[in-house]
This record gives C-alpha cells, sequence and structure tokens, in this order.
C-alpha cells in the first residue's frame, strides 16, 4: 500500500460528486440512485476501515504463528534440562583388597538394590553401598559377571565384569 499512495488527493464537495454520480447514471440509461451520496461514502469509509483491521490483525497472526515456535522450544528445552534428572553413569572403578569397588554419579540411582549375577545365575548382593559417595562395593569374582544397578526411573544400568587385564589387582 506504501507503494501506491497517491500523492495527490483530489476533494470534491458531497452535492457536486452527487450531481457527477446522478449525470453518470442517466447517461447510461440507469435507474436514479436514491441513497444519498455521503451515506455511499460513509458506507466506503467504514467498510475500508474494518477491512484494514482485519488486514492488520491478520498479519499479526500470521507473524505470531511463525515466530511462536522460537519462543517455546528454547522454554522447553531450558525447562526440560533444569527439571531432567542427570543420567547415572559409571565414572570410575578400581580393584583393592579383593574388592571390585565401582563408583556412579547421577541422580535416582538405587544404590541398595543393586546386584551381580555371575554366569552360573548366582546372585550376589554388593558388601557394601554408600550413597553419598556413589560407590558400590563388590566382591571380585575370578569369573565374568553382570552387574546390574537400577534407577529410579525404571531403567537399569548394565555392567559386564571381565576379570582379564584388570589394573590394580593384587596378586
Amino acid at each position: 500500500m506504501m507503494f501506491f499512495h497517491k500523492k495527490n488527493r483530489y476533494e470534491l464537495d458531497m452535492t457536486t460528486a452527487n450531481n457527477a454520480l446522478q449525470n453518470i447514471l442517466s447517461s447510461c440509461n440507469q435507474p436514479v440512485n436514491t441513497i444519498p451520496f455521503d451515506k455511499l461514502v460513509l458506507r466506503k469509509k467504514v467498510n475500508a476501515a474494518s477491512y484494514n483491521r482485519l488486514i492488520v490483525a491478520t498479519t499479526l497472526i500470521f507473524v505470531l504463528t511463525f515466530l511462536s515456535p522460537l519462543a517455546i522450544v528454547p522454554l522447553s528445552e531450558m525447562t526440560e534440562k533444569l527439571l531432567a534428572p542427570t543420567p547415572a553413569v559409571l565414572t570410575l572403578d578400581y580393584v583393592e583388597n579383593n574388592i571390585l569397588s565401582l563408583k556412579f554419579t547421577g541422580d535416582n540411582i538405587l544404590y541398595e538394590e543393586a546386584f551381580m549375577e555371575t554366569v552360573s545365575g548366582e546372585i550376589i548382593e554388593p558388601l557394601s553401598v554408600d550413597s553419598s559417595k556413589g560407590v558400590i562395593n563388590f566382591p571380585f569374582l575370578s569369573e565374568e559377571a553382570n552387574i546390574y544397578v537400577p534407577v529410579k526411573n525404571g531403567e537399569t544400568l548394565h555392567l559386564l565384569f571381565t576379570p582379564d587385564n584388570v589394573t590394580g589387582l593384587e596378586q
């Protein structure tokens, strides 16, 4: 609209405009206009104003619709990161005095429910658990074993213990 804006505005008083309209209608063999010219102009202005408001509202809704993902996605990612528990991670494992020590970091780890299962199916409970430090101690075995550490959200950390090439083992 900005590009088609007229610089010169011509004004015509209502009676002259009404007479011009009546002359045009009579020269085209059309019936005479019975609605006063000022009401026709007022109706056009009202229609144009509502049309302009509708265009502005539609443009605003259109822009907000396409910009809303930019506002929603970062907020949801930020709250997800703030509210999400840190995942359970094995940070350190070592053998000392024939005791396998495992250190974990993360939230919602159920240290007391951890266990070791040997290849023969024997379940071995931890020797000690220190949940404040995140340490679980198991007896060191000479055979392979599966270690299971449950997490509150239903996941289980599954570790495969293989005694080959263990560093720190006293022989």
